[in-house]
């Protein structure tokens, strides 16, 4: 005999067919490097590549890694390599993988987290919430998650302060943002692979940015970012991606409308932050607001008119290849769009001055002055709404 070893080839027993082994291992063909024979494996039929897609979806959307995945359809008889369920599961799933253990999506884990907390005023133990969520989800937890979760050491909440548009709550802070933003505020994307969300303004009153601040501070639970003198300019930043998911530009109505119409004062907290951002005061008391969206204006003119307040427009303020001078940059460029205004009627000038008015001291108060000109405002002046 030579050096090389020969290779030993399974037979059947005798009576017992092909005695436990896989049939396909004994028709496979021999080895054309002539070292034995080599395991070549059959192509998935259609049936088999459909089952493994819709498992694989399946069980990925309830967290479960490649390596279990493809266990599961071994058992289930589906003739498929782990190399082949990880590369779809890396094709479907890139975000999943680098991390340790069972990852499930942020919004079933907060949901799991309420269910938690749930039972656990109800007064059931550990063992008893688990097989519970068990139950209900068909996940099972570890026991020291749960215990961290009813302790308060951990939260699913951590990281992204809101993970998705679903879970924020209408509230007037919220309207206000909406408001400032829809104005002059910003939404954007930064370039590059890891590009951030930045929502934020930039504008010379001070009391405006700390407003706009504080209220970014309410709605991601967390401290005001602290507004920044940039060039003659108070700029406030944060990073949320919820939040550029609501308020990237151009506007979309439809999106926004159950956080501005959730209530009157939601109502009143968006227009108040849409006028601080857009609007403007005369000496003569004229009230106006000046943007480019013509369709965000009327939805601006539907709001008021909910509240009672009548105004005209939208009017053509300034045309499409205008000159303008900035005195910012000390720079003359050419108007890229339209731009139409709203005017508040006379005799409605007061009542969005008790209704809505203004978070910037200045114009406030020059609205007061024509107030008091016109003895609409008796007595000491009202204190400045902040």
């Amino acid at each position: 005999m030579s050096g090389e070893s020969c290779p030993r080839v399974a037979e059947p027993v005798a009576g017992q067919g092909t005695g436990g082994l896989n049939p396909g291992l004994l028709n496979e063909p021999e080895d054309q490097t002539g070292k034995g024979l080599g395991r070549v494996r059959q192509r998935m039929t259609p049936e088999e590549k459909k089952k493994l897609m819709d498992v694989l979806k399946r069980e990925a959307l309830r967290g479960l890694g490649y390596v279990r995945i493809w266990r599961m359809l071994r058992k289930d008889g589906v003739n498929v390599s782990r190399r082949t369920v990880e590369y779809w599961y890396r094709k479907f799933f890139p975000e999943r993988l680098g991390r340790r253990g069972k990852y499930l999506p942020r919004e079933l884990r907060i949901t799991l987290y309420e269910e938690v907390l749930r039972l656990r005023r109800q007064g059931l133990g550990y063992k008893k919430i688990r097989r519970r969520i068990k139950e209900l989800y068909d996940i099972t937890l570890a026991p020291a998650v749960i215990v961290d979760w009813c302790r308060g050491i951990h939260t699913p909440y951590g990281g992204i302060r809101i993970p998705t548009v679903d879970y924020l709550k209408p509230s007037p802070e919220l309207a206000y943002v909406i408001g400032v933003v829809c104005g002059d505020g910003s939404a954007v994307k930064t370039r590059g692979r890891s590009g951030e969300y930045v929502i934020g303004s930039q504008v010379k009153d001070r009391e405006f940015s700390e407003r706009f601040a504080e209220c970014l501070g309410r709605i991601l639970n967390r401290s005001p970012p602290t507004p920044i003198l940039v060039r003659g300019k108070f700029q406030v930043c944060v990073r949320s991606r919820t939040l550029y998911q609501l308020l990237r530009k151009p506007i979309d109505i439809n999106r926004i409308k159950n956080f501005t119409e959730h209530c009157e004062d939601c109502m009143r907290s968006f227009l108040k932050g849409f006028f601080d951002s857009e609007g403007s005061v005369s000496k003569e008391g004229e009230i106006r607001c000046d943007n480019s969206d013509k369709q965000l204006l009327n939805y601006v003119k539907t709001l008021l008119n909910r509240l009672c307040i009548d105004v005209t427009g939208p009017h053509l303020g300034v045309k499409k290849d205008t000159p303008i001078f900035n005195k910012d940059m000390q720079r003359i460029y050419m108007r890229k769009k339209e731009v139409y205004y709203l005017n508040i009627r006379a005799p409605y000038r007061l009542k969005y001055y008790e209704l809505v008015g203004f978070s910037i001291r200045k114009k406030q108060q020059r609205m007061e002055n024509y107030f008091r000109r016109r003895g609409l405002l008796g007595g000491r002046l009202p204190d400045h709404p902040l």
